[in-house]
């Protein structure tokens, strides 16, 4: 079985735009813990509309599915953040996903962070449903 989540994660760690500015460590699943070192840019990947979906449908049966996804870039500048987040989008168009409308473009006083989150969306080729 195949994993899209860490194709992206995998595509994201071997970027040298975002393995100059992000540690990998800092490249989490779903939310940021407690204990991550937040003085520090970091990534979060995470969907925003449930599971994979069939996408389409052959005899009654799924032969391509739709994956969204929404990355979540944080970091006390907000040209770094911008730097970082114009790098994944470029992973993940490379990765076969377009990005949506919607996500967050906000700098938020109590955390002291500018936060760019961007959705995605991708549909597997005809076939590839090992997901």
């Amino acid at each position: 079985m195949k994993d899209m989540w860490m194709d992206i994660y995998n595509a994201l760690t071997v970027n040298e735009i975002i393995l100059s500015k992000v540690d990998k460590k800092n490249i989490k699943f779903y939310e940021a813990p407690e204990t991550l070192d937040v003085s520090k840019p970091f990534i979060v990947i995470d969907s925003f509309n449930g599971p994979q979906t069939n996408a389409y449908h052959m005899a009654n049966k799924p032969v391509s599915l739709q994956f969204n996804f929404q990355i979540n870039v944080e970091s006390k500048s907000r040209i770094l953040t911008k730097e970082i987040a114009k790098a994944v989008k470029d992973v993940m168009f490379e990765q076969g996903f377009g990005q949506l409308n919607g996500g967050l473009d906000e700098y938020f006083p109590e955390t002291k962070r500018f936060v760019d989150a961007r959705r995605y969306r991708k549909n597997t080729q005809i076939h590839d449903t090992d997901y």
